[in-house]
């Protein structure tokens, strides 16, 4: 009877393992599981005991109920736990690598607070470590915040079978408060290197960036500041034009009308070298919206990769920016000697945003572009289907919101299939619900994944 028991155990046991069900995580005042441990064979792996202890700021985070989840590098299994009273978790793991990430949200003299961090390398095997740390960056939510990006271009049937457009790029910024935002002195810039998928020096090896610690980021081609005094008013939106500023309708239909006299405009006149013909701009675009820039890399055109786009915006000064674009010998050299590879160095403290966006199909050739104090993670996009990065709306904070009863639309249905679970896990139907009369707070913890979602159709698309 006894070794039918066991027999029985271990059947369940190789189950669970193979069909990747969640196994019970082990905290410190949990009673024994006084189910018999089977013995470890081929199909039936050791279990090793890991503790993650949460820190910030050099110290233990010690808040109770802070939900960690790991999960493993081929993004197979993942388990989740909730911290004690001294902010640490503890698993049972099969041999493995994996990475692990935890979210805090909180509110303190009169701000949301976000205390976001992952660590990507926690080795378990039988003599290895047992106890791993994982840093959480402190985020003061921003009033303005990187809303939407559009910049993977759309089909073109028109031009014939398989025939794509791609110079319809833009971004909206997006006041995510209810004071009004002053974004005169916002500074766009690139993410280095351009493309997620590109060789490059960065990493030092598989888990380590080489400006992780440091006070700066690389910033690829260039930068882009308002001329104008730009003023955003409380849960509202600006929409800034990258490249050509014209109805693209008009000649794609799948595209988008960039003509609004509303929106602003990366201007390319007030940039020598950028002369490709992507840049082009129609007369009913007031001059007062046109940005300026200057180049910081060999180039025809400001770089936003089509296919994995990554890019940041930033609170400085245009004679600040200028200044650090035009001190040459100030740029780093880390992928190359030549002009062309190195990058100008925008200080850290001076960043507001960024988003990192992978092709879906150069995924595992692709490397994070921005140190974990910047940003977290990543979304993956299909490129030329007319997709956009969309930010997921904070439900708890907007349904807060009193002057929102009544008007919330939910039931969103607006994602994609083509990544999976792309959507807002809110069920809030953000567009309508603005066009309903509701204020939207939109999700700001730094992290991609949890951030954004991959939107079938552009918003402005009406």
């Amino acid at each position: 009877m006894k070794k039918s028991f066991i027999f029985l155990a271990v059947a369940a046991i190789a189950f669970m393992v193979a069909a990747c069900v969640k196994p019970v995580p082990v905290g410190p005042d949990e009673p024994d599981d006084p189910t018999p441990t089977p013995t470890p064979g081929p199909d039936v792996p050791a279990l090793y005991d890991i503790a993650i202890q949460l820190q910030s700021e050099g110290a233990n985070f010690a808040v109770e109920g802070i939900t960690v989840a790991i999960a493993d590098d081929a993004g197979v299994a993942s388990y989740d736990a909730i911290t004690d009273a001294t902010g640490k978790v503890t698993f049972k793991l099969p041999a493995g690598t994996y990475a692990a990430k935890a979210t805090y949200k909180t509110a303190e003299d009169g701000q949301r607070l976000t205390f976001n961090g992952a660590n990507n390398a926690i080795y378990v095997s039988k003599n290895g470590d047992r106890s791993f740390n994982l840093s959480l960056n402190k985020v003061v939510s921003q009033q303005i915040i990187i809303k939407e990006v559009y910049t993977t271009g759309c089909p073109n049937a028109a031009a014939g079978a398989n025939q794509t457009y791609a110079h319809d790029a833009y971004i909206i910024l997006y006041n995510n408060t209810e004071l009004e935002a002053d974004a005169s002195d916002i500074i766009f810039a690139g993410g280095a290197p351009m493309v997620a998928q590109q060789k490059q020096n960065y990493w030092i090896d598989a888990e380590t960036l080489l400006f992780q610690n440091a006070d700066w980021i690389p910033s690829y081609s260039g930068f882009w500041w308002f001329d104008s005094e730009v003023k955003i008013p409380a849960y509202s939106q600006i929409v800034v034009v990258i490249w050509s500023a014209i109805d693209h309708t008009q000649t794609v239909a799948e595209s988008v009308n960039l003509s609004d006299p509303s929106y602003y405009w990366m201007n390319n006149k007030s940039v020598p070298a950028f002369t490709h013909q992507k840049h082009a701009v129609s007369e009913s675009i007031p001059t007062d919206h046109y940005l300026s820039g200057i180049a910081t890399n060999p180039g025809s055109a400001w770089i936003v990769a089509t296919n994995s786009p990554g890019f940041f915006i930033g609170k400085m000064s245009s004679e600040e920016v200028t200044a650090i674009a035009n001190a040459k010998d100030q740029y780093d050299t880390h992928c190359g000697t030549s002009a062309a590879m190195s990058y100008p160095k925008f200080p850290k403290a001076n960043v507001i945003d960024a988003v990192d966006i992978w092709d879906k199909s150069k995924e595992a050739s692709s490397k994070p572009r921005f140190s974990t104090d910047i940003l977290t993670g990543h979304i993956s996009i299909t490129n030329v289907l007319g997709y956009t990065v969309y930010r997921n709306v904070d439900k708890e904070a907007t349904e807060a919101l009193e002057e929102n009863a009544g008007k919330l639309v939910y039931n969103y249905a607006g994602g994609t299939d083509d990544v999976e679970g792309s959507t807002d896990p809110s069920g809030i139907d953000a567009e309508a619900s603005i066009a309903a009369g509701a204020h939207i707070i939109y999700s700001d913890t730094n992290d991609m994944a949890k951030d954004y979602h991959v939107r079938k159709v552009a918003s402005i698309k009406k």
